[in-house]
């Protein structure tokens, strides 16, 4: 895994600016990164249960996570310790009464031990991590009634922050952002979309970009197999709600494995307990 170079970045779209074009600014929350009346501080005092070491020497509420939880498999089996950090709070209305948004990010800073800064090496194959939560009033303080503090979002041990809070039910919202990575010169982004289920949260992930131009399979006398395709969010459906919440919308443009796609739109609808899921034929992922 690379570094993304600056010709592949700027091909990447933040997934705040797609929201934007979009739906305008009425489609987030909240477009500051609080709205609350309590501190960063308070509130992760209130999550301090999941995020339970405070590293000294970085300064940083702090959680580490056993390298099997990315899939990785490390020569020295190192875990990875993250410095946790608020980085979205905001708070809605709902119709069981005010309900506080809560996006925890993390980078990976120190390993197994607290003295032991991560091989650099070790980890460029581990992800970033998000946490969502979403509280509840009790009475002058405040409750979680959902949870996921551990989740994979970035890439290089590098969480992804600026996440953007969007209405995606009638009565729910979720935390969307854009993550990416390059492999052997092949650069795939997708959305990331959180969203409550209960008492945790549910991770759904869109392929929305698959770009091949500096890979072996693309050179000036072979272009026609050369992948470069993107999908839009055009708009969430508030017409209709399935499984508790409104299908997206998609326009596909470019090219793919030999085929061109113009203005191709797929709708993505939520499964129960499952989240958003991929329509068949949808022709962006390594896999097709």
């Amino acid at each position: 895994m690379h570094h993304l170079n600056t010709s592949i970045l700027k091909r990447i779209t933040l997934v705040v600016t797609l929201a934007y074009m979009f739906f305008g600014s009425h489609a987030l929350a909240n477009t500051s990164k609080t709205n609350s009346p309590i501190s960063n501080n308070t509130l992760m005092g209130l999550l301090k249960p999941y995020y339970p070491f405070y590293n000294k020497t970085l300064k940083c509420q702090s959680v580490v996570v056993d390298s099997s939880f990315y899939g990785v498999f490390s020569a020295h089996n190192n875990k990875a310790g993250h410095c946790v950090e608020i980085d979205r709070q905001v708070m809605v209305e709902t119709n069981k009464g005010k309900r506080l948004y809560v996006l925890v990010t993390g980078d990976i800073k120190f390993g197994e031990h607290e003295q032991g800064l991560i091989d650099s090496n070790d980890a460029l194959f581990y992800q970033g991590l998000a946490g969502m939560f979403v509280l509840k009033p009790n009475g002058n303080n405040w409750k979680i009634e959902s949870a996921s503090p551990i989740m994979s979002a970035g890439a290089q041990g590098m969480g992804l922050h600026d996440w953007k809070l969007m209405r995606l039910a009638p009565d729910a919202w979720g935390f969307i952002n854009e993550d990416g990575y390059e492999y052997l010169g092949y650069v795939e982004t997708s959305l990331v979309i959180l969203t409550p289920n209960g008492q945790n949260i549910i991770k759904s992930s869109i392929n929305n970009s698959n770009f091949s131009a500096y890979t072996d399979l693309c050179s000036d006398e072979v272009k026609r197999v050369c992948d470069d395709i993107n999908a839009k969010l055009q708009r969430i459906d508030t017409s209709k709600v399935v499984d508790g919440f409104y299908p997206l919308s998609f326009m596909i443009n470019g090219r793919k494995n030999n085929k061109t796609y113009k203005n191709a739109n797929y709708t993505f609808y939520y499964k129960k307990g499952q989240g958003y899921q991929i329509p068949n034929n949808y022709p962006i992922g390594l896999e097709n």
